[in-house]
């Protein structure tokens, strides 16, 4: 099924046309006023608009006249035609219904100092309220990975959260610490970096090079991150343990999670079970990783 699937899917992207791109005028209150709070990056993304050399600060908005796709843009760069138009494409193949993606082009990096437990400062880069046709993305790298991951917010599309919380219930007993409340993350991005695969090929056979080549690096990000976090008794301030842990779990039960999601979370404790051995054995030969530093972009480049 899941060939089949992929196949569906790699179609409605090739079949997605050139966005008709107009420019439009940008909506800078909205992004400034969008980052006038700390909650989600510290306050970073605002102090980092306050630093902006006015002269040289880029504004740019552009629209999709085909589908009413939008794209509000600030960067200390001129961004490139090609960002621009991507981004309009994975919105129109995500959704008929207009989306508004406001994005904060800074280049703040996705890095873990050494010793130090991962948080929200070194992995979020993006956010989104489900049922509301808007996505908000404040970093450069892998932004358009972060906007499809918003996007299946943004939708209404991940798992339903009370489908999930006895699960998270059930590894706070285990682990002896509270996740993040939003266990469910882990399918949203691992329903987002497998998207971005299909968007990223160009025929079914680079697909399926891309997605290994993504397992792969999620199987060496759970490593580190395990050897990490595992004896932590701090409660989450994000979703690391399901981006990095069971997100790569996961991947491994691709078929039923990817065609039956919301099915698939009963099984979801017993997978993690299973796998824990193998996570603990991995978690061992990447000790000596506790004391580098570490990107934590979740694609490593795919």
């Amino acid at each position: 099924m899941i060939p089949a699937y992929t196949q569906r899917m790699h179609m409605a992207w090739t079949a997605v046309r050139e966005p008709q791109m107009v420019a439009i005028p940008v909506d800078k209150a909205q992004l400034f006023a969008r980052v006038s709070g700390d909650a989600f990056d510290g306050g970073r993304t605002a102090k980092w608009m306050s630093s902006l050399d006015s002269a040289h600060t880029r504004w740019v908005a552009v629209r999709d006249a085909h589908t009413g796709h939008t794209m509000h843009c600030v960067s200390d760069r001129l961004i490139p035609e090609f960002d621009l138009r991507l981004g309009l494409r994975l919105m129109a193949w995500m959704s008929d219904t207009p989306i508004v993606w406001y994005w904060w082009d800074q280049l703040w990096m996705r890095m873990l100092p050494a010793g130090q437990d991962p948080g929200r400062e070194h992995v979020n880069g993006g956010w989104a309220i489900p049922g509301v046709p808007e996505i908000h993305v404040y970093r450069r790298e892998e932004a358009h990975k972060v906007a499809l991951h918003e996007m299946i917010h943004a939708l209404g599309m991940d798992v339903p959260a009370d489908a999930v919380e006895p699960v998270r219930q059930q590894l706070n007993a285990e682990l002896g610490r509270e996740l993040w409340v939003h266990l469910g993350e882990a399918y949203t991005e691992l329903f987002a970096e497998w998207l971005w695969t299909v968007a990223r090929a160009s025929t079914l056979r680079e697909q399926r090079r891309l997605w290994n080549a993504q397992v792969a690096c999620a199987t060496s990000q759970a490593a580190y991150v395990w050897a990490r976090v595992r004896d932590s008794h701090t409660n989450e301030d994000t979703n690391i343990f399901a981006y990095y842990v069971l997100k790569w779990i996961l991947m491994g039960h691709l078929p039923s999670v990817l065609l039956s999601p919301a099915r698939s979370v009963v099984h979801w404790y017993t997978w993690w079970s299973q796998a824990r051995p193998d996570l603990e054995y991995m978690a061992n030969r990447a000790t000596h990783t506790e004391s580098l530093s570490l990107p934590m972009g979740m694609t490593c480049g795919v």
